[in-house]
């Protein structure tokens, strides 16, 4: 029999996708909350004046809140789309003709996190595109031309490259969660379940640290814990590495000061851990081929 090829299995996992009513349901969801942005940002009474006067300030408030959006609207989605796309085959049993096919187990697993990047990419230009037709319209009302916008300062664009840069990273490390999920829990309730958690309670485990910190009157090792927690140094990354423009921390920073180098270790060492436990529960064999 054939082995399945890279492609043919990848191609397979998009339709599975695209067959998922849940999936859609989120997209129309985004198009709803950016509708609702909209609404809210033209309530703001300043916003109109800052256009006139000073597009790029303009330009970079915008960049900050659909940022922000993006960042928390795509992480929900990964980790619905992807915990479903990967525990989905074990809790269905489905799994067990794919590897009677002659899939590899690593094969497969590896079909999966690519689609999921696919889509996170898809994502991504898709928001960018969509809220580029926004900010341009909303920027054309107030000042009666897009003159001001076509040429953003150098700071911007370089914001928004390192925007890019840590955009990838989020995406990235979201559907290993999953995948690490799902590997370890071997059923779809599970993997949803903590994916989603993982990083709530992981930004909730700042306040109950600071609030041991308090109660003790000892700050160590309560707000060092702080400073190797994954959501944490994810929330204050992109702030870490803009040199001109501190972007605005959404969620819990660590208690302590942290640098890049620091960050983007800790980020690298918990995507590690969820490298290692998502292969090893895929090559572990404990499901019938």
């Amino acid at each position: 029999m054939r082995r399945p090829s890279f492609i043919g299995a990848v191609r397979a996992e998009v339709i599975k996708v695209s067959h998922q009513l849940s999936f859609w349901l989120m997209i129309g969801a985004g198009f709803v909350l950016l509708a609702i942005s909209i609404v809210g940002i033209t309530t703001i009474g300043s916003l109109p004046d800052i256009a006139r006067t000073d597009p790029n300030t303009f330009a970079r408030q915008m960049f900050d809140v659909y940022g922000t959006i993006f960042q928390i609207g795509s992480g929900i989605v990964l980790l619905i789309v992807g915990s479903r796309l990967i525990a989905m085959e074990y809790s269905s049993g489905t799994i067990r003709i794919a590897y009677a096919r002659g899939v590899g187990r690593l094969h497969l697993l590896l079909a999966k996190l690519v689609t999921l990047a696919l889509i996170g990419i898809g994502l991504l230009v898709g928001y960018l595109v969509a809220v580029g037709a926004i900010v341009a319209v909303l920027f054309a009302s107030w000042t009666g031309g897009l003159s001001g916008l076509e040429h953003p300062d150098s700071s911007l664009q370089q914001d928004f490259g390192y925007w890019l840069l840590v955009m990838g990273i989020s995406m990235g490390v979201v559907i290993l969660l999953t995948a690490a999920a799902a590997g370890l829990g071997r059923s779809m309730a599970f993997a949803m379940a903590a994916s989603l958690a993982f990083f709530p309670v992981d930004n909730f485990l700042v306040g109950i640290m600071a609030l041991t910190a308090r109660a003790t009157k000892h700050d160590s090792p309560w707000t060092n814990i702080t400073e190797y927690l994954l959501g944490p140094n994810l929330n204050m990354v992109l702030k870490l590495i803009e040199p001109d423009h501190a972007s605005p921390v959404g969620f819990a920073p660590p208690l302590n000061p942290v640098d890049t180098e620091h960050a983007l270790l800790v980020i690298g060492a918990w995507t590690l851990v969820f490298v290692v436990v998502a292969v090893g529960r895929a090559v572990r064999p404990d499901v019938l081929e």
